[in-house]
């Protein structure tokens, strides 16, 4: 690691890590809460997403196509 002396405090540590969004999650309840979700249920959420992204895509090809036609 280069030596940074500004960055070795760990103050300044944990202000440069949010400015990148590389901080370390505050709890771990959230990720502790995903693994007790019911699998079927994240099925169906993702299936929920992935439904909606693909309905999106659809609409900006038809928005893309009447644009450029």
């Amino acid at each position: 690691m280069i030596y940074m002396p500004w960055y070795q405090k760990p103050e300044h540590q944990k202000k440069v890590l949010k400015a990148v969004n590389l901080s370390p999650p505050v709890n771990d309840d959230v990720f502790n809460k995903l693994e007790k979700v019911h699998p079927m249920k994240q099925i169906v959420w993702a299936s929920i997403t992935q439904i909606a992204v693909f309905g999106f895509m659809l609409l900006m090809f038809k928005i893309i196509g009447l644009w450029t036609g």
